[in-house]
């Protein structure tokens, strides 16, 4: 009886440590994701301010909008996103500062057949769009073949870029050699116009 009894109590403590190790581990999950920081979030429409939405049909006025989120600039200056823009861009000096209420709207939407997302600030100020493409336009493809790029494997993630106070559309996409990482930047001309080596 005395072995059972021993034993039972044994099982019983081995339990209550599994069962605290369990607990102490959610907790501790619980707490990382807590402190990871989400630079965007779903949000309704209709929590978008009306000068922001203003804006987004006035400047894409036949467009389909996929949702709407509530941003943060870095998100788009350091690209935090999975995906197409995970890890494209190098590190920016920039103050960013936290406010009560969201600064910053990104809408996903869909125009002339082309995946799209644009950001605007709560006053409706447009900062930039990206569209992702299946390919280059021919002749950036060729101005890149001719610049000794030919031989590279070229990434499938392909965007467009437009933005406020820039001349023109700006291509971007990474290439390698295997050995070598580069993502480039063309301008409408099919000129290399910046190269950021992986």
């Amino acid at each position: 009886m005395e072995i059972q009894s021993y034993l039972c109590d044994k099982i019983l403590r081995m339990d209550k440590i599994k069962l605290i190790l369990i607990l102490s581990a959610l907790l501790s999950l619980s707490v990382n994701a807590q402190q990871s920081q989400t630079y965007r979030h779903p949000v309704e429409d209709n929590l978008v301010p009306k000068t922001v939405r203003a804006n987004f049909k006035t400047q894409y006025p036949r467009s389909l909008i996929n949702m709407w989120y509530t941003s943060h600039i870095t998100y788009w200056y350091e690209d935090y996103a999975t995906g197409w823009y995970g890890g494209w861009y190098a590190s920016r000096p920039v103050v960013v500062y936290k406010f009560e209420f969201p600064s910053y709207y990104e809408v996903d939407f869909y125009r002339n057949n082309e995946n799209c997302r644009a950001i605007y600030n709560r006053y409706g100020v447009w900062f930039e769009t990206r569209t992702k493409l299946i390919a280059l336009p021919d002749s950036i493809a060729d101005a890149l073949r001719s610049a000794g790029y030919g031989d590279w494997t070229w990434s499938q993630h392909i965007e467009r870029i437009e933005a406020p106070g820039m001349p023109g559309y700006v291509y971007r996409l990474r290439v390698n050699t295997g050995r070598e990482s580069q993502i480039i930047r063309l301008n409408e001309e099919g000129e290399i116009i910046q190269i950021r080596y992986d």
